[in-house]
C-alpha cells in the first residue's frame, strides 16, 4: 500500500504534474510564432561552375552562382554589425517584448545588455545555404506576422548593400590601379621624349640615322666623282703629260679624297662619330618606343576596365520575397505536450525500477 501511494506521487510529479503544466502552458499562455521565409542567390556573370537542380536552371537564364559570396552574405546576416543597423531601422526589442513570460526578451527588465539581445536574436534568425543549388533561405520567427516580414525584408536590404558595396569597392581598386599604371607609363614616356630631345639638342641633331644615311650618300658621291676624275687624269696623262689640266685635275682630286676623308671620320670615327651617336641615339629612340607601346597597352586596360567596372560583377537576386505568414507555425502545441507526456512516462518507468531494486536489496 506504501508502495502503491509512493508510486502514485512518482507519477504524479514525472508525468502527471508536468504534463498538466505542458498542456496549460501550450495550450492557453505559450505566444503564437509566425515564420517568415525569403531565398536568395548570389550571382556573378564571370563565374561558370558546373550546377545542378535549381543553380543549373537560374545558370540557364543568365545566373551563375558565387558560393563564396553567398557564405560571406550569410555570416554578414548574422553578425553584430546587421544587428546594429537593424535595429537603427526597426523596433526590435518591441517586437520581441510582446511575448509569454518565458519567450519574450529580458522579462523582468533582467538582461537587456546588447550581447543578451544579440545572443536572443540568433535564436530567431535563420541563414541556411545549399551548396549544391546555391540557394541561401532566410527565415525570421516573430511574435508578429509583420514584424516578421519587415525583420526579413530589411536583412534582405541590407545584404544587397553588402554586395554593392563589395562591388564598389573592387571597382575602385581595379580602376585606381589601371590608372596608376597609365599615370606611370605617361611619365615615363615623357622622361624618355625630354631625353631624346636634350640629346638632339646638345649634338645638334634631329635624326641620327637620317643624318648618316646622307653622310653615307655623300661619300658615295664623292667616290664616284674621285672615280671620274682620276679616270680623266689618266687619259690626260696618256696623251699629254705636260697638259695644263694634269695639275687641275690632281688639284681637284686631292680636294675629293680630303672631302671624303672628312666625311668618313664624321662616320666611323670615335668620339662624336656618327657610328657612336647612332648607338646612342637608338638606344633613346628604343626607350622611347618601348615607353609609348606600354602607355598604350595601360590606356587599353585602363578603358576595358572601366567598360568592365559598368557592369556589376556581383548580384544578390531575390527568388522568394519574404513573406507574410497568415497563421502560426510554432510552438509546436501538440508536440510538445506530447513529448512531455512521453519523457514523463520514461522517467517515470526508470525510476520505478530504480526504487523497486532499491527495495529488494534492502529486503
Amino acid at each position: 500500500m506504501k508502495l502503491f501511494k509512493k508510486t502514485n506521487k512518482l507519477f504524479a510529479l514525472t508525468v502527471l504534474i508536468p504534463t498538466f503544466c505542458a498542456f496549460f502552458y501550450f495550450s492557453f499562455w505559450a505566444s503564437d510564432i509566425y515564420i517568415s521565409e525569403s531565398s536568395f542567390v548570389v550571382r556573378s556573370p564571370n563565374n561558370q561552375a558546373a550546377l545542378s537542380g535549381m543553380g543549373a536552371v537560374l545558370q540557364n537564364v543568365g545566373f551563375s552562382r558565387s558560393q563564396d559570396d553567398s557564405y560571406t552574405v550569410r555570416e554578414y546576416m548574422t553578425s553584430r554589425n546587421a544587428l546594429s543597423q537593424l535595429e537603427q531601422k526597426l523596433p526590435l526589442r518591441e517586437f520581441y517584448n510582446k511575448g509569454d513570460i518565458f519567450s519574450r526578451f529580458a522579462p523582468f527588465g533582467i538582461g537587456e545588455s546588447n550581447e543578451e539581445f544579440f545572443r536572443y536574436f540568433r535564436h530567431k534568425e535563420s541563414v541556411s545555404l545549399d551548396s549544391v543549388s546555391g540557394i541561401t533561405t532566410l527565415r525570421i520567427r516573430a511574435f508578429d506576422a509583420e514584424a516578421a516580414q519587415q525583420i526579413n525584408m530589411e536583412l534582405l536590404q541590407q545584404g544587397e548593400t553588402l554586395i554593392n558595396r563589395l562591388n564598389e569597392r573592387a571597382r575602385h581598386d581595379t580602376i585606381a590601379f589601371a590608372e596608376q599604371a597609365v599615370q606611370e607609363a605617361t611619365t615615363r614616356v615623357e622622361e624618355t621624349a625630354n631625353a631624346l630631345t636634350q640629346y638632339r639638342i646638345n649634338n645638334v641633331v634631329f635624326d641620327v640615322q637620317a643624318q648618316s644615311e646622307v653622310q653615307l650618300a655623300l661619300i658615295s658621291k664623292l667616290q664616284s666623282e674621285l672615280i671620274n676624275i682620276q679616270t680623266q687624269l689618266d687619259q690626260v696623262r696618256s696623251i699629254s703629260p705636260a697638259n695644263p689640266q694634269v695639275k687641275t685635275l690632281k688639284a681637284r682630286e686631292a680636294s675629293i679624297q680630303e672631302e671624303m676623308q672628312k666625311q668618313i671620320q664624321q662616320v666611323l670615327g670615335g668620339g662624336d662619330s656618327t657610328a657612336n651617336q647612332t648607338a646612342e641615339y637608338q638606344r633613346l629612340v628604343l626607350d622611347n618606343t618601348l615607353a609609348q607601346q606600354q602607355l598604350t597597352s595601360a590606356m587599353t586596360t585602363l578603358h576595358n576596365t572601366k567598360n568592365e567596372a559598368e557592369r556589376q560583377q556581383l548580384y544578390l537576386e531575390v527568388i522568394e520575397q519574404p513573406s507574410k505568414p497568415d497563421f502560426a507555425v510554432e510552438p509546436y502545441r501538440l508536440y510538445n505536450i506530447l513529448a512531455t507526456l512521453i519523457i514523463g512516462l520514461m522517467l517515470y518507468g526508470i525510476l520505478t525500477l530504480l526504487l523497486a531494486s532499491i527495495k529488494e536489496h534492502k529486503n
